[in-house]
């Protein structure tokens, strides 16, 4: 459970990031952020699976590259789903999608869990 609350914390960490640097990402209210990470985790878990395992022909053609794609679709769709969380267009999706990408892998890789774990 503990590791549930961490992983929603770095994708706080890494949606806040993301909207101070990337014009065009913004929120209302610290609720709206902390909202928005959990839905886009959420689509993280369910949704973008299914997404990944229809689109293989395309991530192969374009050598993993429609997979920015995919998350920048998610993002969209959790400023769909999330009132105040904005993403104005599809520019400011796919920055805002590699920069949560990159502080989400930074903070929360797989190195940190096990480093963490090996400590308990």
């Amino acid at each position: 459970m503990i590791w549930v609350l961490i992983r929603w914390a770095i994708t706080t960490l890494a949606v806040w990031v993301a909207v101070e640097l990337v014009p065009g990402l913004d929120y209302d209210r610290w609720q709206t952020l902390l909202l928005a990470s959990l839905v886009l985790g959420i689509l993280n878990s369910f949704v973008k699976p299914l997404l990944t395992l229809i689109s293989i022909p395309f991530i192969i053609v374009t050598l993993g590259l429609f997979l920015i794609f995919i998350n920048a679709a998610l993002l969209k769709m959790t400023a769909w789903l999330v009132p105040g969380f904005l993403v104005a267009d599809w520019f400011s999706a796919f920055l805002g999608s590699i920069l949560i990408s990159l502080v989400t892998f930074f903070f929360g890789g797989r190195h940190l869990y096990n480093r963490w774990s090996d400590q308990e």
